[in-house]
């Protein structure tokens, strides 16, 4: 930790005339712990190159280098004038040697890690806009993800899912699944192998009341890559805001993985079985794939023995581990007693702490507050 100051970023803001780096916000620095320490983007206008430079004055500052709320023994002249201890914050640099990080240390009682960094900048960064008013934030969704372009919604409820978890809504899920796309399928060339369903056309509802609908929207999808094996994730919901699970579909093999935290099976959602194995069917009859009449059903479906919840809001966080512990696997298959590195009993409060603050962080880069 190399300094102490205050988050003023609203949305459209400037720092001195200018818009600011990319991936930066707008903090002023009320104390230099380390008055050495270069400034991640020297001042222009002061010719500021040193923390120590900038005290008193508007910087910009990197957003993964931003601990929200970091509580410090040292006393601010800011605190004496009543400014909230929310608003505060500590600024961190990613090379400094190792004798001076340890100083540091010792001089601030500084933690080793933050597990609510994201979440404690995303509420603070809430707190200064409409949101709270009934107002919402678009995420851009590439066709590539889904097969449409679209801009997925999130309001109040949807960023307080994330806050103080409760169940996930649709549109966080689809949110993560855009994260899952931007961070490990493309820089890995995983979208070779691996693709998404949108949610919001495949669920239960949707699948009872339009099942025509929803067939169309999935086979285009399947024939879309007929030529190779691949992986389609459709997080499945019961609908109405009920449970979430995941069902990863081989069109290629014909094969179906079922993961369901509540350690169900298929047969609880018959309607849900009988659209998917259909689906496979045209997809077949398109391929052109001949099969006898007695094997014309014969769609594998494993149920995997995966981590199993504790209560009854964590099915969305399970979902989305589930995807990511598939796609850091690499690997088109999965296991009926589950991946032997990400295997266990249920997941921890860091594992599922992780999920949140994965999505915390890649909606402060989108800039869409």
């Amino acid at each position: 930790m190399v300094g102490k100051g205050k988050v003023h970023n609203n949305l459209g803001e400037l720092l001195h005339t200018k818009p600011l780096p990319t991936g930066s916000l707008k903090v002023s620095v009320d104390i230099a712990l380390e008055k050495d320490a270069l400034l991640p983007h020297p001042d222009d206008v002061s010719d500021a190159t040193l923390l120590g430079d900038a005290i008193g004055s508007f910087v910009a500052w990197p957003t993964d280098l931003i601990i929200v709320g970091y509580e410090t023994p040292t006393k601010s002249k800011a605190k004496d004038k009543g400014i909230a201890r929310e608003i505060e914050s500590v600024a961190s640099q990613k090379e400094i040697p190792v004798a001076k990080k340890t100083e540091i240390s010792k001089r601030t009682g500084a933690k080793k890690k933050n597990p609510s960094k994201y979440r404690a900048c995303l509420h603070t960064y809430l707190e200064t806009t409409d949101i709270s008013d009934g107002c919402v934030r678009l995420i851009p969704m590439d066709g590539a993800i889904f097969g449409f372009e679209y801009a997925e919604p999130l309001g109040k409820e949807d960023f307080d899912q994330i806050l103080y978890h409760t169940q996930l809504s649709v549109g966080v899920i689809n949110t993560y699944m855009r994260y899952l796309y931007d961070k490990l399928m493309g820089p890995r060339g995983l979208e070779q192998r691996f693709s998404f369903l949108n949610p919001m056309k495949t669920n239960l509802t949707e699948m009872i009341r339009k099942p025509d609908e929803v067939r169309t929207y999935v086979v285009e999808r399947f024939m879309a890559d007929t030529d190779r094996e691949k992986l389609f994730f459709l997080p499945f919901n019961t609908g109405d805001g009920g449970h979430w699970l995941l069902v990863a579909i081989n069109p290629f093999k014909e094969i179906v993985y079922y993961l369901d935290s509540l350690h169900n099976d298929w047969t609880t959602y018959p309607a849900m079985k009988t659209i998917v194995d259909t689906i496979i069917q045209t997809v077949r009859a398109q391929r052109k794939i001949q099969v006898p009449k007695r094997k014309a059903n014969n769609i594998t479906w494993n149920r995997v023995e995966c981590p199993r919840q504790r209560n009854n809001i964590d099915c969305g966080y399970y979902t989305l581990r589930f995807m990511k512990e598939t796609l850091l696997m690499d690997r088109t298959d999965i296991p009926s007693d589950y991946f032997d590195e990400y295997r266990c009993a249920y997941y921890s409060k860091d594992q599922l702490d992780e999920i949140k603050e994965e999505l915390c962080q890649f909606i402060i880069e989108l800039q869409v507050l």
